[in-house]
């Protein structure tokens, strides 16, 4: 089974258009940095919009869990204070209830997405830093100066360096994303299989 597309898919921005012509390797340098700030900042900023929508999900069925387990515990005894030991079966429903939240979330993914959600997004603000701390101090060496092919070439290797590194944590994400979903699917398959037969057919 092929897993689904993912809503508003994170797309890369385009790559400006460089001459890098003499007199303009600065202003097409300051393109470049720009253009890789942007692709890290665009996949931060879709990471934390999915785990706030994640993890909004997770704490509502896992808040409604705990509060499904709770009552599925406490009928029975109040049934039986009542002496209506018949309504405590009501109890049964309740807890399985409660079973089915943690199973939506888990089949679904919310906790698990949100987690990974954070990590990456992290990942790549810290990777943003430190290209933009890096770049600073390869333009702090140049002072004035129109740089040489030789420096133009280690820049346009550290941008590069440096968008491979987040299209990697991505690639990371995802890859744990659709490994997941297979096995949520594979167990939702296995237990489909092991159903019994309706009406002994």
């Amino acid at each position: 089974m092929t897993a689904p597309a993912r809503g508003d898919d994170l797309d890369l921005p385009d790559l400006p258009a460089l001459t890098w012509a003499p007199g303009g390797l600065r202003a097409d340098l300051a393109g470049l940095r720009a253009w890789a700030e942007r692709v890290a900042e665009e996949a931060v900023d879709w990471y934390l919009a999915e785990k706030r929508l994640k993890s909004r999900w997770s704490r509502r069925l896992r808040a409604l869990a705990i509060v499904l387990a709770t009552l599925g515990g406490a009928v029975p005894v109040a049934a039986l204070a009542s002496r209506h030991p018949e309504y405590g079966n009501w109890g049964y429903l309740l807890l399985a209830l409660a079973a089915g939240s943690v199973a939506y979330d888990r089949f679904f993914g919310y906790s698990s997405a949100w987690q990974r959600y954070i990590a990456t997004a992290t990942l790549i603000q810290g990777e943003l830093a430190d290209f933009q701390v890096g770049w600073a101090q390869e333009l702090a060496a140049l002072g004035d100066r129109e740089p040489t092919a030789e420096e133009v070439g280690e820049l346009i290797g550290r941008a590069r360096e440096f968008v491979r590194r987040v299209n990697e944590a991505v690639r990371v994400e995802t890859d744990a994303w659709r490994s997941e979903f297979d096995s949520r699917m594979g167990e939702l398959e296995v237990g489909l299989q092991g159903r019994p037969p309706i009406n002994g057919g």
